[in-house]
């Protein structure tokens, strides 16, 4: 199987400055219930990646009852400054990692009594009333009415009808439609974009199948207008602050003072040149990779609206918290962030009878083992069983996680390739696996 993204190198004890709030504790991998030797596997796996020069750097770490126990890092956040080594508190921009996150807090709400699961989209933002569906993202054929509205829920789990751009995963005339007009743009204000986005067809009616999309940040809109205020601060105050994720957030204002925010890489574009070696660097590495166009946007701190399906920036240290949160139904040291009931709508197939086509074509087979929850990917043990190997979910350039439900254990992935190509969260998953006594 080939998920999400991640590469590793082993180093023991913690490096870097640690949060405001403390390092993460620290124990052996035996104390943990894993073999170290087996571990080293992973180390093996993703040097490859690196000392082939195709990963920037990376940062992969395992944790598990609030304790690290294993970590891996190798590289700098800007290639050439040694002074930018990466480690569990440098700062990556999580991109669609972002939506289990903000998912969490909408379920914070509606425990809270301020959302619903059948709340409309309309009754929070009319503009999307006259909304139409071109069926497969198609406009060769006729568009269609809704045949009912779009909900909370339909957000939640990608059946609204939305898509993305064909950059990201999106389908047909609409997904180019969507790039032509800059739908759902960092560089666009909130209502700009929800603007934009009412004026583009759906792919499919509410309900009827999964298409990965822009829905939660018109969930993130939907919980502004609830909270009256901006969703940077809505998962300040409800998710950071009670987790000590410091080193998260949707822009460096955000973040801890002196933190080092880690750059943006891809394959070299037209025009480019790859970087190659470096002179003077420690590592004899010839970089196959380039400065992403991304960078030249200054992202993060370009950014007009907090888009809570692929804004936020946060550190290993930081996710690792999220993780173990949810791993915990709920609870991380003495605060508790979601009720149990929440956190299993989260890691409970919400979409049953709907298979995961829009993923056929980046995970190949693979999809045919992956449901989705409340914000959260379900990944099977088989075809034909319910059984559950991991959570998890994965960012546009390279980052990924997943929570194993046999033991609590959670793991960790970070690096800097958009868009990411190294899809082998699942061997690492693996590797864990088999290292567990």
């Amino acid at each position: 199987m080939r998920y999400m993204f991640f590469a590793v190198c082993l180093l023991i004890g913690f490096v870097g400055t640690s949060s405001v709030y403390g390092a993460l504790p620290r124990i052996t991998a035996q104390e943990a219930g894993y073999d170290p030797n087996k571990l080293e596997a992973i180390r093996e796996r993703v040097d490859a990646l690196y000392e082939d020069g195709r990963i920037p750097n990376y940062v992969v770490a395992l944790a598990k009852d609030g304790k690290v126990f294993y970590q891996a890092i190798r590289g700098e956040g800007t290639l050439g400054k040694p002074e930018t080594k990466v480690d569990l508190d440098t700062i990556f921009w999580l991109a669609s990692k972002s939506k289990p996150i903000v998912s969490t807090a909408a379920f914070q709400l509606i425990e809270e009594g301020k959302l619903r699961l059948s709340d409309r989209l309309n009754d929070f933002f009319p503009i999307f009333e006259d909304l139409m569906v071109a069926p497969g993202g198609s406009f060769d054929s006729a568009f269609e009415e809704l045949t009912r509205e779009i909900t909370v829920k339909d957000l939640l789990t990608h059946t609204a009808g939305f898509t993305y751009g064909e950059r990201v995963i999106g389908l047909g005339d609409v997904a180019k439609q969507y790039d032509e007009m800059g739908v759902m743009s960092m560089t666009n204000t909130l209502d700009d974009n929800l603007l934009l986005l009412a004026e583009v067809p759906l792919i499919a009616q509410p309900g009827k199948s999964f298409n990965y999309s822009v829905s939660i940040d018109v969930l993130g809109a939907i919980m502004e207008k609830i909270e009256g205020k901006r969703l940077s601060l809505i998962l300040r105050e409800r998710v950071f602050d009670p987790l000590g994720m410091s080193n998260s957030g949707f822009n460096s204002k955000d973040f801890s003072e002196g933190s080092i925010i880690a750059g943006l890489y891809s394959v070299p574009g037209p025009g480019q040149r790859p970087i190659g070696r470096i002179a003077g660097s420690a590592e004899d590495v010839s970089w196959r990779i380039a400065e992403s166009p991304l960078t030249q946007l200054g992202y993060p701190d370009s950014v007009r609206f907090d888009s809570g399906g692929g804004g936020l920036w946060a550190s290993a240290d930081n996710f690792l918290r999220y993780a173990m949160m949810i791993a915990n139904d709920g609870t991380f040291g003495e605060q508790r962030v979601l009720k149990p009931t929440s956190v299993q709508a989260q890691l409970t197939n919400l979409v049953p009878g709907l298979d995961l086509n829009a993923f056929m074509r980046n995970f190949g087979e693979a999809a045919r083992l992956m449901s989705f929850g409340g914000g959260l990917g379900i990944k099977r043990e088989g075809v034909d069983t319910k059984d559950v190997d991991y959570y998890f979910w994965g960012g546009l350039c390279n980052t990924s996680f997943w929570i194993d439900p046999e033991d609590g254990s959670v793991g960790v992935f970070f690096t800097h390739h958009c868009p990411g190509q190294y899809n082998i969260n699942d061997e690492l998953e693996d590797i864990v696996d088999g290292a567990r006594f």
